[in-house]
């Protein structure tokens, strides 16, 4: 089979696999959305300063949970069966002292941020640390075979249930404990459905030497996962103890909300990303062919939601979080301006570590941490907008940095990364223009009440100028990605 053939191949079962791996996804995450929507309605700012809280060092020590031993199992050519049963021996052991590390490290969450509450909860969610290796393991190994549509089926299954027994506690009044249990369950059921769907069990083994070689190839994406994570719970760590519970909620529903659209279409997108670019690791003409073709179809569907969620951000916030969270609207808009830049870096650092360059993707990662870091130290004392301003000139920096790191490995440019965005730059710029002209036409005739029915009427108005947009000057652009997610016609990509 020749080179060219072999790309063919390749190409189409990914795009298979992503077609259905995309519609489960998507389909969860939509789900999963509104849920999150109607289980804020329900859960005061104070539960959700007390989740953040736990989730800042949770989010940290499940990084180091996987060590990046399943990234290198997908990467790596061929995985004999010593290797493998020597990775999971070795999550069982780096997991089992997690475990132990975040149920007696409760007291210590406790002590610095002031809230005794926070032990017991850090006791219960320990547990997610037992799972751990039961979900990387066939993770890692879906993905390796490029298996999207089996992990999303999992996924799929897993994250509607938590859902829903999430929003069930949040209505009998559970508080931050709905959310605890919901991440529970979701990781219960996650370990069980990938034990029904593909079975992998295998007898563990601590081999160091069959995965010295993996744990120094994954040991630097934790780093790297390590420092990005590190960087978004920063202003949670280093603001907490300045602004208490309930500014700190303030500011924690803000960075959710304003994160939705990429938290809800990455992980779509990222378990496809590594596995697919990794393919094409020694051909770096053909990984710059894809990555321009798949910035430029990803930006189409995220940048009209992130422009658009930034214009309506106070009738948002109004109609469908309630009074309380009044306080919100304004940084959710300033943040939400800022996350394409963000997606772009999001999306070009698991290309530069599937290109073999886990350590671009590491410095990109380090650069962000190091400029928020002083821009959070003040701005924690101007509170919420403070901590808000210090992300958005984080991101704008960054980003660009981003770029011109991968340069090194990638036949791209600022020009060349530019042009990929400009259909979704000139659509969302056009829907934002109109949309905000109508709102102040609107405000004007009817002294600015908002209801359902005006956030309704706005959504669709923007979503169908960005459509027009779309169809008068990217015509064949618009058509070509329809019937890419439809599975007509694959020639976008191809």
């Amino acid at each position: 089979m020749d080179k060219q053939q072999h790309q063919s191949d390749i190409t189409a079962k990914v795009l298979y696999g992503a077609r259905w791996s995309a519609m489960l996804r998507v389909t969860g995450q939509m789900v999963s959305w509104l849920s999150t929507i109607i289980v804020v309605r329900f859960i005061r700012p104070e539960d959700y300063g007390l989740n953040a809280m736990l989730e800042a060092p949770l989010e940290l020590l499940m990084l180091l949970s996987a060590f990046g031993l399943d990234l290198a199992l997908v990467r790596w050519k061929t995985v004999e069966h010593e290797e493998l049963r020597s990775v999971f021996g070795w999550l069982l052991v780096i997991n089992g002292l997690l475990f132990l590390v975040y149920f007696f490290g409760g007291s210590v969450m406790a002590a610095y941020f002031d809230e005794p509450r926070l032990e017991s909860l850090a006791q219960v969610l320990a547990f997610v640390f037992i799972l751990a290796p039961f979900r990387v393991i066939p993770n890692a190994l879906l993905d390796r075979n490029l298996k999207f549509k089996v992990r999303a089926l999992a996924e799929f299954i897993a994250n509607i249930s938590a859902a829903v027994a999430t929003l069930v506690l949040a209505i009998l009044g559970w508080g931050v404990w709905a959310l605890v249990w919901g991440m529970l369950i979701n990781r219960i059921l996650l370990a069980v459905i990938l034990m029904f769907l593909e079975p992998w069990f295998i007898m563990p083994s601590l081999n160091f030497s069959a995965v010295r070689a993996m744990m120094a190839f994954g040991g630097v994406l934790s780093l790297g996962g390590a420092v990005v994570l590190i960087t978004d719970k920063l202003a949670t760590l280093i603001a907490g103890p300045v602004l208490g519970a309930e500014l700190l909620g303030i500011f924690a529903v803000t960075f959710q909300f304003a994160l939705l659209p990429l938290a809800k279409m990455m992980p779509v997108i990222n378990p496809i990303i590594f596995p697919a670019f990794s393919k094409f690791q020694d051909q770096p003409g053909v990984a710059t062919y894809y990555l321009s073709k798949s910035l430029g179809i990803v930006s189409l569907a995220l940048f009209p939601v992130m422009i658009g969620l930034a214009c309506i951000a106070q009738e948002f916030v109004a109609t469908v979080l309630g009074n309380k969270w009044g306080a919100v609207a304004l940084p959710l808009a300033l943040l939400s301006t800022v996350m394409p830049f963000r997606m772009t870096t999001s999306f070009l650092r698991p290309v530069l570590a599937s290109m073999g360059r886990a350590d671009l993707s590491l410095k990109s990662a380090v650069f962000a941490l190091v400029i928020l870091l002083p821009l959070v130290l003040v701005g924690a004392h101007y509170g919420v907008m403070g901590l808000v301003m210090a992300m958005v000139i984080t991101e704008l920096i960054v980003v660009f940095l981003t770029i011109g790191m991968s340069k090194a490995i990638l036949h791209t440019s600022f020009a060349g990364i530019a042009l990929s965005l400009r259909p979704a730059i000139v659509g969302s710029t056009v829907m934002a223009a109109c949309l905000m002209a109508a709102k102040a036409a609107f405000v004007s005739a009817s002294g600015g009440s908002a209801s359902l029915g005006v956030l309704l009427i706005e959504i669709c108005f923007g979503a169908l100028v960005y459509f027009l947009t779309l169809r008068i000057f990217y015509g064949k652009l618009l058509d070509d990605t329809i019937r890419l997610f439809l599975g007509r016609n694959g020639s976008l990509l191809v």
